[in-house]
């Protein structure tokens, strides 16, 4: 019998990469949409944040499990925004998938919740890192953390994804950040060392998530990264698919965060190259017994290079 999954955000970056995946895999996709039109009767337009779209959705199809991907990183939007996305979306999305009676819900949630000192540094495991709520001043990583104590307490089984920097095709925040600062000679680092940074690259998402619903519910939260770089040779990498040369001005982490506060690309970069954004998975593979990406980081900087200029309709590059 083909297996009937739902995953939301369908026509996002991960989203789309999962559909693509779980169709391969020979899965019974359904989907929902936001920015583009359904492709197809498995798809649906779909706004979570009106109460009404709910109605939408599927009434004859049990699903085996629900791959919740929707959300919204943009700082600049409000947190009533976010809280009808994060919050009360995901309460919704959950009570109808179970009554739908599926009983695997997995939520791609983020470091974030960890709060903003959390979301820098090496080292960080889901013991010495934990999960903020009210005192997170992220507004991001605040809806995230609640949304997570909605679904530990919605009685489905449950696994919960905290994904770092997610690298790929048209990623959202981490190529448009460095590339252009690469290309005009404006690339800058805050560190006095090479720090460690966490990565998944997108394509290995649909591997690891075919191995957890083969387990089934794991039934908690985990840092979810593929690979481990240092911030100078993640950064080299883009510049040597660039064929430009990389030497990082120097500037203060304090003048950068004061200055610049409200350029979350900006900050991004004076952050990681400080303090790194480092977070240990080991948890994680010790119930996933051996899983390995089957892709390495190098060819998703390739990739989201690509994505980039296309996106920018700009010349690709060899």
């Amino acid at each position: 019998m083909v297996k009937a999954i739902l995953i939301t955000g369908t026509d996002g970056f991960i989203g789309s990469v999962l559909k693509e995946f779980f169709i391969n895999e020979g899965y019974e996709v359904y989907g929902t949409t936001f920015f583009k039109q359904p492709a197809d009767e498995k798809e649906i337009h779909f706004d979570i944040t009106q109460p009404e779209d709910f109605s939408k959705l599927w009434n004859d199809i049990n699903f085996e499990a629900t791959i919740h991907t929707i959300g919204v990183m943009d700082p600049a939007v409000p947190l009533k925004v976010m809280m009808d996305v994060h919050v009360e979306g995901t309460r919704k999305i959950y009570e109808y998938v179970k009554r739908q009676g599926c009983n695997h819900f997995i939520y791609l949630s983020s470091i974030a919740v960890y709060g903003r000192k959390k979301s820098m540094g090496e080292n960080h495991t889901e013991l010495n890192a934990e999960r903020q709520v009210e005192k997170n001043k992220m507004q991001y990583g605040r809806t995230k953390a609640m949304a997570e104590v909605i679904i530990e307490k919605s009685g489905l089984g449950y696994t919960l994804l905290r994904l770092p920097v997610v690298l790929g095709r048209k990623d959202t925040y981490i190529t448009p950040s460095i590339l252009p600062k690469l290309q005009d000679g404006t690339i800058f680092t805050c560190g006095n060392k090479n720090r460690k940074i966490s990565l998944f690259y997108v394509k290995n998402l649909g591997s690891l998530i075919l191995r957890i619903l083969n387990i089934g519910a794991l039934n908690g939260s985990f840092n979810c990264t593929s690979h481990d770089t240092t911030w100078d040779e993640f950064v080299q990498e883009y510049a040597n698919n660039l064929h430009v040369k990389y030497k990082p001005k120097k500037k203060n982490l304090i003048w950068s965060f004061l200055t610049h506060r409200k350029d979350v690309k900006y900050l991004m970069i004076a952050g990681f190259s400080a303090l790194g954004s480092h977070f240990i998975s080991t948890k994680l593979y010790e119930r996933l017994e051996g899983w390995e990406p089957p892709f390495d980081w190098k060819t998703g900087v390739k990739e989201a290079i690509e994505g980039y200029f296309e996106s920018e309709k700009q010349p690709n590059i060899s």
